[in-house]
């Protein structure tokens, strides 16, 4: 059976005599139509994405904005007559679509870069690739010592001072998979979670609804960690010396993965879509993605800025202690957690 590693390198070698086809193909006058988040996520995009290739390839891409939930639903709801050629969502929705037969495989030997992306993010053999990675893990004040574990959130130094996920991010299912393997478990033995996490509510300053604020509990020193992605307290960090990020705890740290995927039945060129993918998969786009928005490359060539290596995984050391949680298996999982949750810290 052959390797992912193998498969890349064999396809990408085939189209990398001369030049990228594709990309130099004429595509003046033709379309592509692609959904990805808005936001900050959206305009880091567009700028590294979108742009560049209208203006390499001449082709017009016509863009709609949704969360992964709403590309998957979207996608599902037009499968007689998809609307969208190319998607970028978050790595639940490859596995998603992908079970219910609504993607075509990528074609590596059209997208060179592949052949430079770490094998762990050619996503349900081939039918999604990643191109960024952003984490769940331990933010801090820095005045106190960096936590070293998923334990020290248990410490007494840390009682009410720890700033919690709301039930409704997926951060709050990560930690709830965390406390379980704390407890001897995990994603498929919940159990122990649940008097781990009942130990946990002397430790809650308050649950995360309000960055700006919980920034500046953190800044304060009234809240010494927070667990969350670290790009979304971006705004507060470069204007603040008190908060930092971890990549160095002991048992790891959550990952989730963005990926993009072709559409089955899409009406948009195929040598397009790839193409679209090259460029999100090339290390400029993901250089800029980690300075810009704090997301980790996907790419080895990226060379990831000093301002975002904090903030980011990128080295092979920090990939091998990324947490890769089966994202479908945590979806099916969200019901129990989330009755557990309320339950304990409701009462």
């Amino acid at each position: 059976m052959i390797s992912r590693r193998t498969f890349l390198a064999a396809t990408a070698a085939a189209a990398a005599a001369g030049a990228f086809k594709a990309q130099a193909a004429d595509f003046e006058g033709q379309s592509l139509r692609v959904q990805f988040w808005g936001g900050s996520d959206g305009l880091a995009i567009q700028k590294y994405i979108v742009d560049p290739l209208m203006k390499a390839t001449g082709a017009k891409v016509v863009v709609e904005e949704g969360v992964t939930s709403a590309s998957i639903a979207k996608i599902v709801a037009q499968k007689n007559d998809p609307q969208i050629d190319v998607a970028l969502l978050d790595d639940v929705g490859v596995f998603s679509l992908n079970r219910q037969g609504l993607l075509d495989k990528i074609d590596f030997s059209k997208v060179p870069n592949a052949a430079d992306v770490h094998p762990d993010f050619v996503l349900d053999g081939g039918f999604g690739v990643g191109f960024w990675t952003y984490i769940t893990t331990i933010l801090h004040n820095k005045k106190a010592a960096a936590p070293a574990s998923w334990e020290d959130l248990w410490s007494p130094d840390y009682q009410g001072k720890v700033l919690v996920p709301s039930i409704n991010d997926t951060q709050a299912l990560l930690l709830t998979v965390m406390a379980a393997r704390l407890g001897g478990g995990g994603l498929d033995n919940l159990a122990p979670a649940w008097p781990k996490l009942e130990a946990l509510k002397p430790q809650v300053f308050s649950f995360i609804e309000n960055r700006a604020l919980d920034a500046q509990a953190l800044q304060a020193g009234q809240a010494i960690a927070a667990v969350d992605i670290p790009s979304y307290f971006k705004p507060y960090m470069v204007n603040s010396a008190e908060i930092g990020a971890t990549t160095s705890l002991k048992e790891g740290y959550f990952a989730i993965t963005g990926a993009a995927v072709i559409v089955k039945g899409s009406k948009g060129n195929r040598d397009l879509a790839h193409a679209f993918i090259n460029q999100a998969l090339s290390p400029d786009a993901q250089a800029g993605f980690a300075t810009d928005i704090w997301y980790g490359p996907t790419n080895k060539k990226t060379v990831v800025s000093e301002s975002a290596a904090p903030y980011v995984v990128h080295t092979p050391e920090q990939l091998a202690k990324a947490i890769q949680v089966p994202r479908l298996e945590l979806v099916n999982k969200r019901p129990e957690i989330v009755e557990n949750w309320n339950r304990i810290f409701n009462s």
